[in-house]
C-alpha cells in the first residue's frame, strides 16, 4: 500500500493600511459688505465649509488656520519638510482692524499672516468628524480706510490657509471674495456760531471767519446755505426771528473760500448749485481745516438800523460731486 501525503502550503500576506490626513476647503458664503456713513468701524460675519480628517483608523483631525493676501497653493503633502511661517498680508492689515474665528468649541484670534492657534493655547484646532464642517469668521473692518475709497462696489478678496497637523502635512486655501460696497460719502465738520459787532466795521465790510473740514470720498462736494429769518430767499438777520419788516432786517452773506480756490460770495438759497469745490479724502482733512466760510455785511446794508441784536439760524447743505 502507498501511502500519499499532502502538504498544504499558507502564505500570509499583509498589506500595511497607512493613516494619512487630508485638509479640504469645501465653499463660503459671504453677503456684500455696505459702507455706511459715521465713525464705528463695521463687523463682518461670513462662514467657510471644509473637512480636516484622516483616511483610516481615525476620525477627526488636528488643524490651523491663516490668512493669505496671495494664494499659497494647495500641497499633499506639503512639499520641502515645512510649510512658510508667515504669509503676505499686507492689505488685510490694512483693511482689518480684528478677525475672530469659532468652530464649535475652537475660538481664536487671527492674525493675517500669521497660523492662528486657539485662543491662550499651544495647541491646535480639532475637529471631530470626518465629514464636513462649518467655521464662522467674524472681521472689523478699518471705516477710516474704507471711507478713503472713491464710491462704487470693489472685490475684496483673500486666502483662507488650512493646514492639517499629522505626521504627512496637507494643506489647502480658498480664495474668498466680500464685495464691498461704497456709496457717494461726504460731511462737513467744524461749524461754530459767529457773532459781528458794528464797532468793529472797518472800511465796507463787516465780517467773522471760521475754518472747516469738508470731505467727500468723490473728490467734490456742492455747498448750499438757507437762513431761517427769510427761508429760500436773501440771507437776513432779523431782530424778530423772522424777517417780516425791513427795518428789522440786515442783509449780509455768505463767502466760502479755499487754499487752492478763490472765494465766491452765496446771496441766497440755490445761488451756486453747480459749483464743486475740492473736498479732502481724509475724514479729518488731515487734521487741518481745507475751507473757510466768512459771514460778512456791507456798510451800505448796515443803512440807519435801529441798536439791537440782529441774528439768524443758518443751515449748511453739502453734497457730493
Amino acid at each position: 500500500m502507498k501511502y500519499f501525503s499532502r502538504v498544504v502550503c499558507s502564505v500570509l500576506i499583509l498589506f500595511s493600511a497607512e493613516s494619512r490626513a487630508f485638509f479640504d476647503f469645501f465653499g463660503y458664503v459671504a453677503d456684500p459688505l455696505h459702507v455706511f456713513s459715521g465713525n464705528a468701524n463695521p463687523t463682518y460675519n461670513f462662514t467657510v465649509s471644509f473637512s480636516a480628517y484622516c483616511n483610516s483608523g481615525c476620525v477627526g483631525q488636528d488643524y490651523r488656520l491663516a490668512l493669505s493676501d496671495s494664494d499659497p497653493g494647495r500641497q499633499s503633502p506639503i512639499t520641502g519638510g515645512t510649510e512658510p511661517l508667515q504669509y503676505p498680508a499686507d492689505e488685510l492689515s490694512q483693511f482689518l482692524i480684528s478677525a475672530q474665528y469659532s468652530q464649535q468649541s475652537n475660538q481664536g484670534s487671527l492674525i493675517p499672516g500669521q497660523w492662528t492657534y486657539p485662543n491662550s493655547s499651544n495647541s491646535l484646532f480639532q475637529t471631530t468628524t470626518n465629514g464636513s464642517v462649518t467655521g464662522s469668521f467674524s472681521f472689523t473692518f478699518n471705516q477710516n480706510r474704507l471711507k478713503q475709497l472713491p464710491a462704487g462696489t470693489y472685490n475684496f478678496s483673500f486666502y483662507i490657509v488650512g493646514e492639517d497637523m499629522y505626521g504627512t502635512l496637507h494643506l489647502d486655501s480658498i480664495l474668498v471674495t466680500i464685495p464691498i460696497v461704497v456709496p457717494e460719502l461726504v460731511q462737513i465738520s467744524g461749524l461754530e456760531d459767529v457773532a459781528l459787532d458794528t464797532k468793529d466795521l472797518s472800511g465796507n465790510t463787516l465780517d467773522a471767519q471760521f475754518g472747516v473740514c469738508v470731505f467727500s470720498n468723490t473728490g467734490g462736494v456742492s455747498i448750499d446755505f438757507d437762513g431761517s429769518s427769510n427761508p429760500g430767499s436773501d440771507f437776513m438777520l432779523s431782530k424778530q426771528g423772522q424777517c417780516v419788516n425791513a427795518s428789522d432786517c440786515v442783509n449780509y452773506r455768505m463767502v466760502v473760500k479755499t487754499p487752492s480756490e478763490n472765494r465766491l460770495n452765496y446771496r441766497r438759497q440755490g445761488h451756486r448749485p453747480n459749483k464743486v469745490w475740492t473736498a479732502s479724502a481724509q475724514q479729518d482733512c488731515g487734521g487741518q481745516d481745507n475751507m473757510t466760510l466768512l459771514v460778512k455785511l456791507k456798510r451800505n446794508d448796515l443803512g440807519d438800523i435801529d441798536s439791537g441784536v440782529y441774528s439768524d439760524t443758518m443751515t449748511v447743505t453739502v453734497w457730493a460731486q
